[in-house]
């Protein structure tokens, strides 16, 4: 059986707040937190954690660089793509089971992933405890609407 689940509401943020200054936060420090944040809120409801895939990174970070590039936030590309062709582009194929969280505005990974458990498709997203595989991506442009950009990928195989 295939499942594709994607949440359908935008996330943003509310209140942008400014970063703390880090010289050593890379897009990899960042999807780190990301990944830990939302395997901490998985296991407080009995979940097993994700595993970051480099795939479902690849395919994630690309979004959000399109995203902030194009200014604007969704589910399908600039391109037109859609999740699952680009978890497949990015060689995640497969899989039994997708589900995609998109995010614009929110600063921190604390901060986006609070966003999301206070979206119920979002949430619910996290929370399924049947995806095994993550993928996280961020991008800024502080020249678009939101400045900064977030996608995570979730997936089975």
């Amino acid at each position: 059986m295939l499942t594709l689940v994607a949440a359908t509401g935008a996330v943003l943020a509310a209140v942008l707040q400014a970063a703390p200054a880090q010289a050593t936060v890379t897009v990899q420090t960042i999807q780190d937190d990301v990944v830990r944040l939302t395997n901490a809120e998985r296991q407080k409801a009995g979940c097993p954690p994700l595993t970051a895939v480099a795939q479902l990174n690849v395919a994630a970070q690309r979004h959000s660089e399109d995203m902030a590039a194009k200014n604007f936030m969704g589910h399908t590309g600039s391109d037109g793509s859609t999740m699952v062709t680009r978890v497949e582009r990015a060689g995640y194929t497969g899989w039994r089971s997708l589900a995609e969280n998109v995010a614009a505005g929110y600063q921190t990974a604390q901060a986006v992933v609070a966003g999301w458990m206070n979206s119920s498709g979002h949430r619910a997203n996290i929370l399924n405890c049947g995806l095994r595989d993550i993928g996280v991506g961020h991008a800024t442009n502080p020249n678009s609407t939101y400045g900064v950009y977030w996608t995570q990928n979730f997936g089975t195989r």
